[in-house]
């Protein structure tokens, strides 16, 4: 983190805003997409969860993400719970280390989002093993390579709201 230039100030952030950046992540997840393409798309929801938790550790915590987790869960037709399960464990983990997170640079918290979002890949992999399911292959663990590829992205997109504007 630099000293010599003072931090950005922004507006405060509305409920309503995290609530429609969540319905525009959810519709995402549930467009009807070819099936060879899904393999590359992050899982748009986490993304948010962790920077909603990163940047708003009062409004999205660990319930949140398992809430969240829940509704992800029965509108996508998967195996209930393993979203929220992985949405709370990776909750609890960013919020042990939230302070020095918001400290990190775009690029340093685009690798600890990488390790997150594998973590939630990994989670929801071994509740279907425990259950039964065969191993998906190495390929599902792709889209956490996208997602923080497209951190950076999301970012941007998501302060913008919020920044003054002042010429």
């Amino acid at each position: 983190m630099s000293y010599d230039r003072p931090q950005e100030l922004l507006k405060p952030v509305k409920r309503r805003f995290i609530t429609l950046t969540f319905a525009l992540a959810l519709m995402m997840e549930l467009l009807p997409l070819p099936v060879g393409s899904t393999r590359w798309l992050p899982d748009f929801v986490g993304l948010l969860i962790l920077y909603w938790a990163i940047n708003q550790p009062r409004r999205i915590g660990i319930g949140m993400g398992f809430l969240i987790g829940l509704v992800v869960d029965v509108s996508t037709n998967s195996l209930f719970g393993q979203h929220a399960l992985a949405y709370s464990v990776t909750t609890y983990l960013v919020m042990l280390r939230q302070r020095q997170l918001v400290m990190f640079n775009l690029g340093q918290q685009a690798l600890v989002v990488l390790t997150l979002m594998l973590a939630n890949q990994l989670i929801m992999a071994l509740v279907r093993l425990a259950l039964g399911s065969a191993f998906v292959g190495a390929g599902y663990f792709l889209p956490p390579l996208m997602g923080a590829l497209l951190w950076p992205l999301l970012t941007k997109l998501l302060l913008l709201p919020y920044r003054h504007h002042t010429l």
